[in-house]
């Protein structure tokens, strides 16, 4: 049965790349979720109590575009977003993108070091805060010219001196103004930031049309009418951006809470009729109630569930759950078919979706047989148009216009692709993604400390937490620079999510032959990677 579905996904996605609905840019998708629903969908942040239908998100677009350029804000402008869960985030969002600005998306928990490398690698012009960031923001080093405080645009309940006002910016603007220049689905829209395993994070660009694709082509393999659409993940990541262009290219209500909670999930899901959404990681394994089937879910998205985790979401909710791959620069690579029952194929992400090829290769670059695992190389329409100003990272990353996504698959003897591991030097800790490299770098700053090795230890509840070895400078010990003194050294450069939970001091570390730190012996040599190490959590 597996093949026939298979075949049958396979003609969808060809008459998807061959037919398709989908507006050229963002300001067609507003005009779509006005054809499509106009006086439903829209956005709903329910925590902040703010909710606006399709024809009111369209007004309330153009109204604070017309007011961002009136302070210079214009096509090809830098703007960095630095918001929590707020209406303001997406509409701005939508603004820029009617503009043809481009919008750098900040981690809200960033010290003012990483905001130093952020802003100027990406080159902001103008950001975007509140005034309770405004101390982060005053503390950078390397503050750029151009960022004075009538860049510095505040969301706030009242003007503060010196400083554009956002509101003031919208109820100045005419919700009938539309820019007299031209966007195309090729313009870049935003620098959206990913942590990598070769440094620090790196700005992958994307299009217009990137987020069409990222945002769209889930929708159109869905046979179901939805109404509801819930993004509970911090708004400066993916998964919610994608999703608002989902929510408007249906006619859908994207609703939106201040953050994540797992133990919040079933309750909002209720509350809020959702059609469909992302699961928590962290109850994946909760047998639930029997009260949970009682719900308007259609579609759940379980990424990195497992087989089991799958199987039992089904269960607990009895709708479609399917696991997915995708990543920054190419969004959904891997759809799972929601025909699937063969449950031999639960563990597996799926086949590749519309516009997308995918190829699993040696170290040879020679394609794999048959379950062997080699390296997942993504292309097609709407991937990243690179790494902003990374040339050689660009380079790197490609092979032709092969994107190289660092992880390792295998495509079984029925044709669906599975994840076997990672080649990339990254922890996954809840939903946040971290540069094994970049928290080395940072430890390794703290003084009395000579080198470091951070490495994922597998975590039931968070999916991975973040453990360093640490080696000590000749003359220190562990009770001369104990772990609490290193995290407090660290925790000027590095978010709090990114602060190792366990330590383990060493007297020296085993080498690969290009004299790199053997992670691999390392962890494998360590059995438990928690036994006899220093846990943040029980102190």
């Amino acid at each position: 049965m597996s093949d026939s579905v298979l075949e049958k996904f396979q003609r969808r996605v060809s008459a998807i790349e061959q037919d398709n609905d989908f507006p050229a840019d963002f300001r067609q998708l507003l005009e779509r979720a006005i054809e499509v629903n106009p006086d439903g969908g829209g956005l709903n942040f329910f925590d902040q109590g703010r909710s606006l239908n399709a024809s009111e998100v369209r007004d309330a677009v153009y109204r604070l575009a017309d007011g961002l350029q009136d302070i210079g804000v214009g096509k090809g402008s830098h703007v960095a977003v630095m918001l929590p869960n707020l209406i303001e985030f997406p509409l701005t969002w939508l603004a820029l993108g009617v503009l043809g600005a481009v919008q750098i998306a900040v981690n809200h928990r960033f010290t003012s070091k990483e905001l130093d490398y952020q802003f100027n690698d990406a080159e902001a012009e103008f950001v975007l805060t509140t005034p309770q960031f405004l101390p982060v923001i005053d503390a950078m080093e390397a503050r750029q010219a151009l960022l004075s405080d009538d860049n510095i645009i505040l969301v706030a309940d009242e003007a503060v001196a010196g400083h554009p006002h956002w509101q003031s910016l919208a109820d100045a603007g005419s919700p009938d103004y539309r820019p007299d220049w031209s966007i195309s689905s090729a313009d870049l829209l935003s620098i959206q930031y990913t942590s990598g395993s070769t440094g620090l994070p790196k700005g992958c660009m994307l299009s217009q049309r990137s987020w069409i694709v990222f945002g769209c082509t889930p929708l159109a393999l869905f046979d179901h009418q939805l109404d509801n659409i819930m993004a509970d993940h911090a708004y400066f990541y993916l998964d919610p951006q994608w999703q608002t262009v989902s929510a408007l290219y249906c006619g859908a209500r994207l609703h939106v809470p201040e953050k994540l909670s797992a133990s919040l999930f079933v309750e909002r899901v209720k509350t809020h009729n959702i059609n469909m959404t992302l699961f928590p990681r962290p109850i994946v394994g909760e047998k639930g109630e029997e009260s949970d089937k009682d719900t308007c879910l259609q579609k759940i998205l379980a990424v990195a569930a497992g087989a089991e985790g799958i199987r039992n979401i089904r269960r607990r909710f009895e709708c479609v759950a399917t696991d997915g791959y995708g990543m920054t620069e190419v969004g959904a690579a891997l759809i799972m078919p929601e025909e699937v029952s063969d449950a031999d194929l639960d563990a597996c992400c799926g086949v590749p979706g519309p516009f997308r090829q995918c190829r699993i290769v040696r170290e040879d670059k020679v394609d794999c047989e048959t379950n062997e695992p080699g390296e997942l190389w993504v292309r097609g329409d709407g991937i990243l148009l690179g790494y902003y100003n990374k040339p050689e990272a660009t380079a790197e990353a490609f092979e032709g216009d092969w994107f190289r996504t660092g992880d390792l698959f295998v495509r079984n003897a029925k044709g669906y692709y599975q994840i076997v591991g990672r080649i990339k030097d990254m922890i996954r800790r809840s939903s946040e993604n971290i540069s094994a490299l970049e928290v080395e770098q940072a430890l390794t700053m703290v003084d009395g400390v000579q080198q470091v090795a951070v490495v994922p230890v597998p975590d039931d509840y968070r999916g991975e937490e973040v453990k360093a070895y640490l080696l000590l400078e000749e003359g220190q010990t562990p009770q001369s620079l104990p772990p609490g003194k290193v995290l407090e050294g660290a925790k000027e450069r590095l978010a709090e999510y990114k602060i190792p939970r366990f330590i383990e001091y060493v007297t020296t570390f085993p080498y690969t032959p290009s004299q790199k730190v053997a992670k691999a012996k390392l962890v494998a040599e360590a059995g438990d990677l928690r036994a006899g190490a220093w846990d943040a959590q029980a102190q």
